[in-house]
């Protein structure tokens, strides 16, 4: 899972939890364990029932399944393992469309339930879980990730757009941080250079900049683009920095190694920051590589 997509995760407080035993402990009888146990089964216990579903019978089929339960936050909670699921581990014919189906069913799941709440704290609560499968739709759609080797074509992209323009959107009605905007605007950024609307991406990525200095400041982190500066605000720098030097600007390479040099310094020189500062390091390459030749 990337660093962007685990940091959105941590925004919603819609979690699931995973049921571990270690070897060698005699584990009680199904019909003994005690009914946290049970919870703590779900909704990973559904896994190859979905699995099974969508490769035979594709998204609708999995929808499905998930409509039948009657419990609303069970349903959600089986759209985020879903989106999870269905985006890391593999499966028979594994594409995005399918993926993509999937996920826009749980946000549409997520705002019916916030429309219908009760109460303005579970409807924001709601609509949050939305933004937050939003966001990571976003991401994995974005054609970023060194290693990844899925197709995308232009309408992933398309959506990738959409989706982080929606939790934009929601996330400004939810009233969020500098942090979640800056994530969302670096992914409105990465789809719109995909798209070749490189003014947008250069636009994008000086919000996502200037929200991830916003909030380095609030974290008393430095914000200079060196080895001591913050992670986030060294990777939207170089984002940047791409998206500036795409569009013909000599100061966009300039910002760019700039950003590299930051990275490595930190590899180099401090422990605790280096397999993030890899990372963000080998992300900004592999996106250089791919859009300038």
């Amino acid at each position: 899972m990337n660093y962007f997509i685990i940091m959105a995760v941590a925004l919603t407080a819609v979690t699931t939890a995973y049921a571990q035993s270690e070897e060698g402990v005699v584990q009680p009888a199904p019909e003994e364990r005690s009914e946290m146990e049970k919870k703590e089964e779900f909704p990973q216990m559904h896994w190859e029932e979905m699995r099974s579903r969508m490769e035979s019978d594709g998204p609708d089929a999995v929808v499905a399944f998930i409509q039948d339960f009657s419990d609303p936050e069970e349903r959600l909670k089986l759209y985020s393992f879903a989106q999870q699921s269905f985006g890391y581990k593999e499966w028979k014919g594994k594409n995005f469309d399918d993926y993509i189906s999937v996920v826009n069913a749980g946000i549409a799941e997520a705002l019916k339930q916030s429309d219908e709440a009760e109460d303005a704290k579970t409807s924001a609560k709601h609509k949050d879980f939305a933004n937050v499968l939003s966001y990571n739709l976003s991401a994995d759609l974005a054609e970023c990730w060194p290693g990844d080797t899925a197709i995308r074509e232009k309408r992933h992209f398309e959506v990738g757009l959409a989706a982080a323009e929606d939790c934009i959107r929601w996330r400004q009605e939810l009233s969020k941080g500098p942090f979640p905007f800056s994530i969302a605007h670096w992914a409105k950024g990465m789809h719109q250079m995909s798209l070749g609307d490189t003014a947008g991406a250069v636009e994008s990525f000086q919000k996502a900049l200037d929200y991830s200095v916003e909030y380095a400041g609030e974290q008393n982190v430095p914000e200079t683009i060196t080895p001591e500066g913050d992670f986030v605000v060294i990777l939207n720098s170089g984002y940047l920095g791409i998206a500036q030097w795409l569009e013909g600007s000599k100061a966009g390479k300039a910002r760019y190694e700039e950003a590299c040099s930051a990275f490595q310094g930190q590899i180099d020189n401090y422990q605790d920051k280096k397999d993030d500062a890899r990372f963000g390091l080998e992300q900004l390459q592999y996106v250089k590589d791919k859009f300038i030749k």
